[in-house]
């Protein structure tokens, strides 16, 4: 008996070792910053991210990772708050603006939102053991940040896409702008909806700017279709599942992704192209909220996001790019992932400055929708 209890003695003093051991190894994964913001952020018990982009799926494994990570503990709240890029830029304006603050960091694509609230002194300061594993990417996809107080850890670009299942559009296919107004799609298209979106009015000044689409010749040519206006992705992507406008010239591939894990019955029939006139590679920035009430935190999910484990929570949810230099995305994503080494990718001169544009280009948008 008394062996006995030697063994289970030993036996439990080898798990808790076990287990010591592991909490070093995990310590040991975790950059200086990461170890600083964690009791911190304990101690806040909260962060929320204000985003146009993550699905529910995501948000809640990217929650449950964010905390399993840090050992932050069950009752750690963890909020996604989604809204169009419009209003993700509108509330946190506003709040930046009053001085009080529901949220504590905003990731969305803006260029120009970030610029004027980074002069302003709104966002915090990062001190990010994972930017610089950025540099040579962001070099070559031009995109904007202005570190320490806006990084960019992600990219999306809009796509075409169609439910190859509906009536008239079994051989369809889009290769060209020009495709995704030629004759046959009466009563089949969608107009994205502009004036409510930083992301759809970047990709017009985007394309413009470079001389691949002519929107003045453009956009009366998709009014002929007579197309229905929207602006989120996901009721467009609900409006090709069943047939009642079969095409979206601009959806996201990971909203594909995402109806498809749901019901594997539309692998097949839903179908992603492409532009030769070129895809404008829309990086998202992201800051944390200076005199944000989880402040700890935020800069906690900020690190969070840059690590390789929180790159492919978002790309394996989302079908979206890290721009992580040498980043290999999960071998599930490769149907829904471009190669962009192989397409013709359209950027700004000044993503900034582009923002001055936006009047006239939705202008124009609006004479042809409204």
């Amino acid at each position: 008996m008394q062996f006995q209890r030697k063994t289970m003695w030993a036996g439990a003093v080898s798990a808790i070792a076990l287990l010591a051991a592991g909490s070093v190894a995990q310590a040991q994964d975790l950059n200086a910053q990461e170890k600083a913001l964690i009791a911190g952020a304990k101690a806040e018990g909260a962060v929320t991210i204000i985003n146009p982009l993550f699905s529910d799926r995501t948000s809640q494994r990217m929650g449950a990772a964010f905390k399993k990570r840090y050992g932050l503990g069950d009752d750690f709240k963890f909020a996604s708050l989604r809204k169009g890029t419009g209003a993700t830029v509108a509330q946190v304006r506003q709040e930046i603006l009053a001085g009080k603050f529901t949220v504590d960091m905003i990731l969305v694509s803006a260029p120009g939102f970030f610029d004027q609230a980074a002069k302003r002194g709104a966002f915090a300061e990062l001190d990010s053991g994972y930017w610089s594993d950025f540099s040579k990417t962001m070099a070559t996809a031009g995109q904007y940040s202005s570190y320490p107080h806006v990084v960019t850890p992600l990219a999306y670009t809009f796509q075409p896409v169609w439910n190859a299942t509906c009536p008239g559009m079994e051989n369809f296919n889009v290769t060209s702008y020009k495709d995704a107004v030629k004759a046959g799609l009466d009563g089949k298209t969608i107009s994205s909806d502009i004036t409510k979106s930083f992301t759809y009015t970047n990709t017009v000044v985007a394309l413009g700017e470079a001389g691949a689409v002519n929107f003045n010749e453009f956009w009366p040519e998709l009014k002929k279709t007579d197309p229905i206006v929207e602006f989120r992705t996901e009721p467009k992507m609900q409006m090709i599942i069943s047939c009642q406008r079969p095409f979206d010239m601009w959806n996201l591939s990971g909203r594909v992704y995402q109806n498809v894990l749901k019901s594997p019955a539309l692998a097949g029939k839903l179908k992603i192209g492409s532009y030769s006139e070129g895809q404008v590679l829309l990086g998202n920035q992201m800051a944390v909220l200076k005199g944000a009430p989880n402040p700890n935190a935020g800069k906690l999910l900020a690190e969070f996001l840059l690590s390789k484990e929180g790159s492919d929570i978002f790309v394996e949810g989302e079908a979206i790019y890290s721009l992580r230099d040498g980043y290999t995305p999960p071998a599930s994503m490769a149907p829904y992932l471009l190669d962009l080494s192989k397409v013709k990718l359209v950027g700004m001169k000044d993503w900034v400055a582009a923002q001055g544009d936006f009047k006239k280009v939705r202008g124009l948008w609006q004479e042809n929708f409204r």
